[in-house]
């Protein structure tokens, strides 16, 4: 299948999509790749970027494998809901470098309106572009259109110091991760993810989590990857 897709791909579509920012490419209902651009190629370790046709995630030469099975899950889970959905990927690379990006995945379909696989497309989170996705960490976080007037990354205000596991709870809390889903993830225990939250409470000097969000975000906190969290592959599935 990947073959003929890409075949009857038009070159001249493919020259205006390529100049566009970002990774992107199209998987079958295998999750095997049709299309991935010059940008995925490079960052994924490919030789050339339709080195990536015929291949799984599980075949590339990146250390993202350890997180393959991930990659079809989310594949799967799109391709079933027939719904878009927004993921948070940190992962070293082909080149060593750790890097966090936001990836959209849609469902792909053709002519007739069946779904035929995945469209993905992602950013990545660095200095300027970090600061977009205030609007869906909001989200995630479960906020409201009211409350997220409060957003504001206004960096030079005076923050609350907070170390470094604290920060990683929070940064996970601010993605809208519940207590069982952050003890996973930093391999401690439920009740230990709930007495750091507890300190934030205090340090933030809020009533409730719910608070705790909000005044995290005003404070800019929803614009900053904790460097401890470079360290760790996650794929994490954003709320809508």
């Amino acid at each position: 299948m990947a073959k003929s897709v890409k075949d009857s791909l038009d070159p001249n579509l493919l020259h205006m999509f390529n100049q566009l920012p970002g990774c992107w490419g199209c998987k079958d209902t295998d999750s095997v790749f049709v299309y991935a651009n010059h940008e995925y190629g490079k960052i994924i370790g490919v030789e050339h970027h339709l080195d990536c046709v015929g291949r799984t995630d599980f075949d590339m030469p990146s250390p993202t494998i350890e997180c393959a099975e991930s990659f079809r899950e989310q594949d799967h889970q799109v391709i079933l809901s027939e719904k878009r959905m927004r993921v948070l990927d940190i992962h070293p690379y082909s080149d060593g470098n750790w890097r966090a990006h936001l990836f959209t995945k849609m469902p792909w379909r053709n002519e007739e309106n069946e779904v035929v696989g995945t469209i993905f497309s992602g950013i990545e989170l660095k200095d300027t572009a970090i600061l977009e996705v205030g609007h869906w960490i909001c989200r995630a976080a479960g906020l409201n259109d009211q409350q997220q007037k409060s957003f504001s990354l206004d960096l030079h205000r005076q923050k609350v110091q907070i170390n470094t596991r604290e920060s990683e709870v929070l940064f996970l809390l601010l993605y809208g991760k519940k207590p069982q889903y952050i003890a996973k993830v930093l391999n401690v225990s439920v009740k230990t993810v709930e007495n750091y939250v507890i300190k934030l409470r205090e340090k933030f000097n809020a009533n409730s989590k719910n608070e705790l969000i909000d005044l995290a975000l005003d404070l800019g906190f929803g614009s900053h990857i904790p460097e401890s969290m470079l360290t760790s592959q996650l794929s994490i599935i954003l709320k809508e």
